[in-house]
């Protein structure tokens, strides 16, 4: 396409690549330009209650939890997460489900015609789109994602009615700080003076608490205000005298915890049946996602330290079970790689290494390096495909694959199976 602005009737294909030009920056930090451009389109006072979700690991999975407990009570509910696996428009849901492309363009027009000369970041573009779509369709509650952090993160400019961080690890630490007190007081910053601040953290940081008390936020603490636990068949949920106990639900039982916990403080609970029901039927993208039964493949986004211990206690049942795991790797290069292989190391006994074609992503020669300091590498491949032809052929019955270490790498397994399906 031109160097010229996208209009009504151009493609979302074009006003994506317009997004990416205009901004030499993916990451800016900082509210003002965000907060100038929504004050002046009259984004943020509207009808609709806003639910804040930050934390390092469990936003999405958190939030498409609190969607679904709150569609099952008659609420339309408008959701951003962010980044995306496949396609843009999964970024924006209402009532959960994916908008035609039309909604983006027109938000994305509006936009362009409402910013006059403020820069906007593609996530703070991305972030403003949603609000004006939100608004649009005027929903009864908005399920807003934090993107970076929390405290300057452009999502930060809403009024919410609660406020939740689901984990705090390192992650992002140019940005974040290299501590956990350093991030969990960045993602502090999403609470408000006597609004609910929900902590789904097993161990949080004092940041958290001392910032939550100094300017007097509503706080409900995991371990303090609510408590779960889990065996291999039932869940456990309990905040004050109420006590629900349900079937074992497919994500990490702290982050149904943490959603039960939003609700709860918001007086919106659904029965119990409802919640079950939920829960039994609830699946992420992208979070240890099936992607075959035979051979036996997942994939999973994991890409920190938390998650990639989370995902290796996922494959722990699955190995005492008698399974031979094999892994494809492909990771970006700001993360902490040592810690994600350190954590699957236990379970993993072949590992596979791919490249991502990627501004961020290591080559296949690059992530070899350092994952051979580590454990042994039985094969370097340039793309994720090329791992998945190699490997997927050396399955058995008793083999296992799972595939992870980026939104990247899981958007490309998933394509490469829609494309074999096809």
């Amino acid at each position: 396409m031109s160097d010229s602005i996208p209009s009504q009737s151009s493609s979302l294909d074009d006003w994506l690549c317009y997004l990416e030009q205009i901004h030499p920056a993916n990451i800016e930090m900082g509210l003002e330009r965000v907060q100038n451009v929504a004050d002046k389109m009259g984004l943020v006072h509207t009808p609709s209650k806003v639910i804040l979700i930050a934390g390092t690991n469990g936003k999405g999975t958190t939030a498409q939890c609190l969607e679904k407990l709150l569609l099952s009570q008659g609420y339309s509910v408008g959701t951003y997460a962010s980044p995306h696996l496949i396609r843009y428009n999964e970024r924006v849901r209402i009532n959960g489900a994916e908008l035609d492309d039309q909604y983006h363009v027109d938000a994305f027009n509006s936009l362009e015609q409402g910013r006059g000369d403020v820069p906007l970041t593609y996530f703070e573009y991305g972030t403003l789109a949603a609000l004006a779509i939100f608004k649009r369709e005027a929903v009864d509650y908005v399920l807003l994602e934090v993107g970076l952090g929390g405290r300057y993160d452009a999502t930060n400019i809403v009024n919410p009615v609660a406020s939740v961080i689901t984990t705090v690890d390192l992650d992002h630490k140019e940005y974040l700080g290299d501590t956990r007190e350093l991030v969990g007081y960045d993602k502090a910053g999403i609470f408000r003076s006597n609004v609910p601040a929900v902590v789904g953290d097993l161990d949080i940081p004092h940041t958290v608490v001392d910032y939550g008390e100094q300017i007097n936020a509503d706080l409900c603490l995991s371990k303090r205000d609510f408590i779960f636990t889990e065996d291999e068949a039932t869940f456990n949920w309990q905040m004050g005298k109420l006590s629900l106990t349900f079937a074992k639900p497919a994500i990490p039982a702290q982050n149904a915890a943490t959603a039960l916990s939003v609700l709860a403080k918001l007086d919106l609970l659904p029965a119990v049946t409802d919640i079950a029901d939920c829960l039994k039927q609830l699946q992420v993208k992208g979070r240890f996602q099936q992607l075959s039964k035979e051979p036996l493949v997942y994939t999973d986004v994991a890409h920190n330290r938390e998650s990639a211990r989370y995902l290796a206690t996922r494959l722990q049942s699955l190995q005492a079970q008698g399974k031979t795991i094999h892994a494809i790797i492909g990771m970006l290069g700001d993360k902490e790689h040592a810690d994600v292989i350190t954590a699957m190391a236990p379970v993993v006994t072949h590992w596979h290494v791919a490249g991502l074609d990627n501004p961020r992503g290591l080559s296949a020669q690059q992530l070899t390096a350092i994952v051979t300091q580590s454990v042994k590498v039985e094969g370097t491949y340039e793309q994720v495909s090329d791992a998945m032809r190699a490997v997927l052929p050396q399955l058995c019955a008793q083999s296992l694959l799972i595939i992870f270490g980026s939104f990247y790498t899981v958007a490309q397994a998933i394509t490469f199976f829609d494309n074999e399906r096809a």
